[in-house]
């Protein structure tokens, strides 16, 4: 028999909506995992987010939602209710990114989920986790990045506060709901109860702190935005070449001659101003300066030539198009199958393992395009399953 991967016999059942509990939802799926996907008869809010549509498709629910089958539901309804018990009674994971007082109020908290499945693991992920004086408080990723600090450390030195150009809360969030999820699992399969997964967004992205948060508990001072440079190595920024911009730098002090061999000015690895990453630092403007005007020099390839005999630190910075289509990304980009858009791309997940060298993506699914396909198998005959579809309990999207 034919595994899709890894998680392969895992059933989880996604009541997540937007980015950060579809995502990880997503990665379930995209390593084996049978994903099946309850929204509402309107569907998930993020089918109509964003500017990128395909025939009618947000391109941001593309993203987010491969590798599940949608069952489109009216849990509120009587009949609906009875739908999603069965589901949960049938499932392994079950994840939500309600605030906890709407799921307590659904009778979808951790209590009310494990009396119809003694054996569930049931995963949250939202703004503020389940306790504090912002626990029933909305969020979405601009107001974590606010909250966490992290926006305080972005953007330009003295400037106003940047968001980062990426949703880095939600993603953090996917990531650790995925990881709670796992070690969950395992757990569960040594105990044999369920268990309970809390991921809070704000706790998530603030755990990335790390070097900031140094710079507090042991500096005692507040960091700021440093811009593209580094804040705790120097050099390590971007810098302007005859034809665009190169990210180039140091770690630890063997870098340091490395750098000063590959921009061939190999006097400055005996400048006293800079002959540690403490006295770099000190010196930032003058060593900032000096590198700046060198690097305008030469063009981008001839200073990726240049780092790559010296084995020093370098990167191009590619817009978004080139680093989609660079050669190193390999098959990160990959086509799938959509039923009503054919042929789309997506992005792959990024771990790789021996177990499944090719992983079988699965399309976003439309709207309730499995409904009928999960009721049965759910074990309602053809005549009930028609009575929810004609009473507007299930959206039936098969046709696409």
């Amino acid at each position: 028999m034919t595994r899709r991967g890894p998680l392969d016999g895992i059933r989880v059942l996604d009541l997540t909506r937007h980015m950060a509990g579809p995502y990880g939802a997503a990665m379930l799926g995209d390593y084996g995992a049978e994903v099946i996907k309850a929204e509402p008869v309107y569907g998930d809010q993020a089918r109509a987010v964003g500017r990128d549509y395909l025939d009618g498709e947000s391109g941001l629910f593309l993203m987010w939602n491969r590798s599940k089958r949608s069952i489109a539901l009216d849990y509120r309804s009587p009949e609906g209710r009875e739908v999603l018990e069965r589901l949960i009674s049938s499932t392994d994971v079950f994840l939500h990114n309600f605030r906890p007082v709407s799921a307590r109020n659904a009778g979808l908290d951790f209590e009310g989920v494990r009396k119809i499945n003694p054996r569930v693991v049931y995963a949250s992920v939202n703004g503020f986790g389940t306790e504090g004086p912002w626990a029933d408080r909305p969020a979405t990723d601009p107001v974590i990045q606010a909250m966490s600090g992290i926006m305080s450390v972005t953007g330009e030195r003295g400037g106003h506060p940047v968001l980062a150009g990426v949703p880095i809360a939600d993603f953090t969030g996917a990531m650790l709901q995925v990881i709670g999820v796992l070690m969950a699992l395992r757990d569960r399969d040594v105990t044999g109860d369920a268990q309970e997964v809390q991921v809070s967004m704000l706790a998530g992205l603030m755990s990335t702190l790390t070097t900031r948060a140094s710079s507090v508990l042991y500096g005692g001072y507040e960091p700021e935005a440093m811009g593209s440079s580094h804040s705790a190595v120097m050099p390590y920024q971007a810098f302007q070449a005859k034809d665009g911009y190169v990210m180039a730098g140091t770690w630890g002090e063997a870098g340091w001659p490395r750098f000063c061999s590959a921009i061939d000015l190999p006097e400055l690895e005996k400048d006293p101003r800079f002959a540690t990453n403490q006295l770099r630092l000190q010196h930032r403007e003058e060593l900032e300066s000096l590198l700046a005007e060198r690097f305008r020099q030469r063009t981008r390839a001839e200073w990726d030539e240049a780092f790559a005999r010296a084995d020093a630190l370098f990167g191009h910075i590619y817009p978004v198009s080139e680093a989609l289509h660079q050669e190193q990304a390999g098959s990160l980009v990959r086509e799938v199958d959509h039923t009503k858009l054919g042929r789309i791309k997506t992005l792959a997940p990024p771990i790789a393992m021996s177990s499944a060298p090719d992983l079988d993506l699965m399309p976003p699914p439309v709207l309730g395009e499995h409904s009928v396909e999960v009721l049965k198998e759910l074990g309602y005959p053809d005549a009930a399953v028609a009575d929810l579809v004609a009473g507007a309990i299930v959206v039936d999207g098969s046709a696409g």
